[in-house]
């Protein structure tokens, strides 16, 4: 969601609460903040659990220069990092130490989010552009054309799923999951889902999550799954969704109403289909705006962020797989997603 707020400068956040928190087997957590829409303030966190340091904005620390005006994304595939940033239109490639190895330009394109398959990245841009990028050379090497704003894209089966928003068209959202063979990258069909769907994930028993947020006025958002064997919605969940991360047979999900400022984190298992906690947060702590979820695969850690309404300095809470809160920290305004490093 973005939001534009005349007159607002970005704030620094302090040095973060926690006294060096450790994370097993992971050597720190990276955490993308989009900033305010055309306010040009995206930052990179960066909590290093082996020292004990944090970096509100790394990426500037590493390269001197700013990512750019809201970054939409943030994924890790082999040795490099990569980060989409929607509006100045760029998909900056990293190595783990945030220090810039490519700024891939897509003029006219507002690429939204990544995906990885077999050496290659995988953008979808609200224009309507797939584009397949080669993440040896980092050069674009081909593009298909989804549906209307595509946004969340997955893979499974050896096939790329791509829900297409139609977010720029309000009140005339989209309803269509676009899905391409991957290994000819040829459009095989377009699946009707809810309406707006925006995320999709995938889990290792080939069923793909699909979250439409409706219309935030008389149309309920929805989650369904696609099954990949035949590419049908199979079930449609009777509970509202936002965002979710999936963790081996879990799902991490959570909701947020914009009509009463409510939020929820419940955890669904993926092998049976069955809610296993309707609430995850077991400790009383109170999420106010979630805006991004990861899960920590080496021990369960669950890390959820806070955008407080997107017009200040969000946190970043972990939470142990018993739901109870054990160290959060400041990042920057809406932090919208969360990578951690092993």
């Amino acid at each position: 969601m973005n939001f534009l707020i005349s007159g607002c400068e970005k704030p620094t956040p302090p040095a973060p609460t926690p006294v060096n928190p450790v994370e097993a087997g992971a050597t720190g957590v990276y955490v993308l903040c989009e900033g305010l829409w055309q306010m040009n303030n995206s930052t990179l966190a960066f909590y290093d659990f082996a020292q004990g340091n944090f970096d509100a904005d790394i990426f500037l620390t590493a390269n001197g220069r700013g990512l750019g005006d809201t970054g939409s994304d943030l994924q890790i595939y082999g040795g490099k990092m990569y980060c989409v940033v929607n509006l100045s239109e760029t998909v900056e490639v990293m190595n783990r130490s945030a220090r810039s190895i490519k700024q891939i330009s897509l003029s006219g394109k507002q690429p939204r989010k990544i995906a990885f398959y077999q050496g290659f990245a995988y953008v979808s841009c609200y224009n309507g552009d797939i584009l397949k990028i080669d993440t040896a050379t980092l050069e674009v090497v081909a593009s298909q054309q989804a549906g209307s704003n595509p946004d969340g894209l997955c893979v499974a089966n050896g096939k790329l799923y791509v829900a297409n928003s139609g977010g720029l068209n309000n009140p005339n959202y989209g309803n269509t999951v676009s899905v391409f063979d991957l290994a000819t990258f040829t459009l095989i069909t377009e699946i009707t889902v809810g309406l707006n769907p925006m995320r999709v994930a995938s889990d290792a028993y080939g069923d793909v999550y699909v979250v439409c947020n409706g219309n935030y006025n008389d149309i309920s958002g929805c989650m369904q799954r696609i099954d990949s064997q035949i590419d049908e919605v199979v079930q449609t969940f009777d509970f509202p969704v936002t965002n979710l991360a999936i963790c081996g047979d879990f799902a991490y999900l959570y909701y947020y109403s914009y009509s009463n400022q409510q939020s929820q984190v419940s955890v669904l298992n993926v092998f049976d289909e069955t809610m296993v906690k309707e609430n995850f947060i077991t400790d009383g702590t109170n999420i106010q705006t979630p805006y991004g979820i990861a899960v920590n695969p080496m021990n369960g850690d669950v890390y959820i962020s806070d955008s407080y309404q997107y017009t200040s300095n969000g946190d970043v809470y972990c939470f142990g797989a018993d739901g109870r809160k054990k160290f959060q920290f400041e990042v920057g305004m809406n932090p919208c997603q969360i990578q951690v490093m092993r």
